[in-house]
């Protein structure tokens, strides 16, 4: 038996919001003496233009908890509707093939959740197996795709489907005398998607199949003060510490000693940032120029929080030159990660 992974589909927010947008609008909501240096690195993300919601003007005034968990969780369930219904088509399948739901969404609180509303609104069978990861943040697509294959094993014949939303606009906040360098930052590097794909358990894979060959998660030791996310009145804020900038690193040594000797000819690496993109590929031993395109594309469009990882890979199989052994990495906080050892045979691009 074969598990095999079909090629994302992802679902960006409407609204458009360039850096330069975005810094015209923090220089006139903001008046921080250190505001000119953060924009600076602001500019520095690799982020080009970001998807949200909704404007900036309209996102800053949704005032309070309340009002922007639930804005914030309607767009993100009604994207991934849209994500899960293509991905289905995608694959040729219907509702009722659905065996078992994996979802992914941090960015509002809510009960039930992404998990039970979509069984309802895909009409999935009533008996669908559900996994739902609320607090995975930005690995929740690679997680996701972990327990899928985990789940599936041993069910020939199986299906999974992985819906990972965010709606990460929502740190975007009115300026305060208390903002600080990460406010500006984080609501500026992401943006809001929804992305889903079919994982299956099949007898044979066929040509240009994305098999899955192996999968590993870790939670960093001592990392907890690497990425993490609170609830305030205003809303939902995210913050990081010094341990952010050597976390990535510190996590090489578990992922390639996973990997061992195995061959690794591409990747499809979580877009966190230009320094996580880099590291990532240096330390598996590839070009970072050649490998890491797709991931500095999907960043430049806004990194996507869980969905970020399905647009990396999404990218990298539409395009259809990749083949052999890969890697697929997603990152998240306080640190973890997760990963899958993947094998794709020459023929056409990867479409269910």
């Amino acid at each position: 038996m074969d598990v095999v992974i079909g090629r994302p589909v992802v679902v960006r927010a409407p609204c458009e919001v360039s850096t330069d947008d975005l810094v015209e609008d923090l220089k006139a909501r903001h008046q921080h003496p250190k505001l000119a240096v953060w924009l600076r690195m602001l500019r520095s993300t690799g982020v080009v233009v970001r998807p949200w919601s909704a404007p900036p003007a309209v996102t800053v005034g949704r005032k309070g908890i309340g009002v922007r968990s639930r804005a914030a969780y309607e767009a993100s369930r009604d994207r991934s509707v849209t994500a899960a219904q293509d991905a289905l088509a995608q694959a040729g399948l219907g509702p009722g093939d659905v065996d078992v739901l994996i979802t992914s969404h941090t960015t509002s609180w809510t009960i039930p959740g992404l998990d039970v509303d979509l069984v309802g609104r895909l009409g999935l069978r009533p008996d669908v197996e559900r996994i739902g990861l609320a607090t995975a943040a930005c690995v929740g697509g690679g997680h996701g795709l972990v327990h899928a294959v985990r789940a599936l094993r041993g069910r020939t014949g199986g299906r999974a489907l992985v819906v990972a939303a965010e709606d990460l606009s929502t740190l975007y906040r009115t300026g305060s005398d208390e903002t600080r360098m990460q406010d500006v930052l984080y609501a500026g590097l992401f943006g809001d998607a929804a992305g889903a794909v079919v994982v299956s358990a099949v007898e044979t894979a066929g040509a240009g199949d994305l098999v899955v060959e192996d999968v590993w998660e870790l939670v960093l030791p001592d990392s907890s003060g690497a990425y993490w996310g609170v609830i305030h009145e205003q809303g939902v804020f995210f913050d990081s510490g010094r341990e952010a900038t050597t976390a990535p690193g510190r996590v090489l040594p578990y992922l390639t000693g996973w990997l061992e000797a195995r061959a690794v000819d591409w990747a499809a690496v979580h877009p966190g940032g230009p320094g996580i993109i880099s590291g990532t590929l240096a330390g598996l031993g590839l070009d970072e120029e050649k490998a890491g395109q797709h991931a500095r594309d999907s960043l430049a469009g806004g990194n996507l929080g869980g969905v970020a990882v399905l647009d990396v890979l999404s990218r990298t199989l539409g395009e259809g030159s990749v083949t052999g052994p890969g890697v697929v990495v997603a990152f998240g906080p306080g640190f973890t990660a997760a990963a899958l050892y993947v094998r794709r045979s020459g023929g056409p691009a990867v479409s269910g």
